[in-house]
């Protein structure tokens, strides 16, 4: 019941905020970008965006699951401020469960939100297992990212220079779609390069990777799970 009820609180605490209240929404307008804009662009233009939709999708999968981390990262770095910190290491919750179930909502969020963003841009037809399967990697980039705002922020300005930095970052697996062969891991040691391959490969097929579907996935979980874990320990040493 202390779970459901801090659950509630952490969610009412980012829906007052006015940052935090958007930033909740931001996939809503990632799956309207994919759906409206991006056809409309092509009227504009004149010209089929077809071959390129797996790479827009996973820029938006991926600067979606970021924009969620900073959902959390702010709120972490709120209760630094406040000292939330100290009171939570003589509190009966402890450090791990106070942080893991902030990164727990934020995840399960971020799998829906990129969830709806492919479902409803409707740009490539995909069962809803594969979509579910890539939102659910690309996700861990939101706990993730999380993490790292506090590990290199001391406060919500220096926070939203990570959050810039880290956005950023995403452009080097949207790089990586457009390489052939071994050039293609250059950028792997981004998280966002294994679910941005795995939906690239499930929609163009075999050939547009090096390995299959399943293997950048399931690479993807590992390292995204391992990176998670390594900062989670770097940011534990800060506070």
């Amino acid at each position: 019941m202390e779970t459901v009820a801090y659950a509630g609180y952490e969610v009412r605490k980012w829906v007052r905020d006015s940052m935090s209240a958007f930033m909740l929404t931001y996939f809503v307008l990632m799956g309207l970008v994919g759906r409206y804009l991006v056809p409309l662009i092509e009227r504009q233009l004149g010209y089929n965006l077809g071959p390129y939709y797996h790479v827009i999708l996973a820029g938006l999968v991926l600067f979606t699951s970021r924009i969620m981390g900073a959902i959390v990262g702010f709120s972490i770095l709120d209760d630094r401020d406040d000292n939330i910190m100290l009171a939570v290491k003589v509190a009966p919750m402890t450090l791990e469960a106070f942080i893991g179930l902030k990164m727990a909502l934020i995840y399960v969020l971020s799998v829906a939100g990129g969830f709806f963003v492919i479902w409803f841009s409707r740009l490539v037809p995909l069962e809803n297992g594969t979509i579910w399967a890539v939102s659910a990697v690309a996700a861990l980039g939101a706990p993730l990212s999380a993490l790292m705002i506090n590990c290199l922020a001391s406060n919500k300005i220096e926070g939203f220079a990570m959050i810039k930095g880290l956005n950023t970052l995403v452009i080097l697996p949207i790089v990586a779609l457009f390489m052939r062969g071994a050039k293609e891991f250059i950028f792997a040691f981004e998280p966002g390069f294994w679910p941005a391959k795995a939906l690239s490969v499930a929609v163009l097929g075999p050939a547009a990777g090096r390995l299959s579907y399943g293997s950048y996935l399931s690479v993807g979980l590992v390292y995204g799970l391992v990176a998670i874990v390594a900062m989670y320990a770097v940011f534990k040493r800060r506070v």
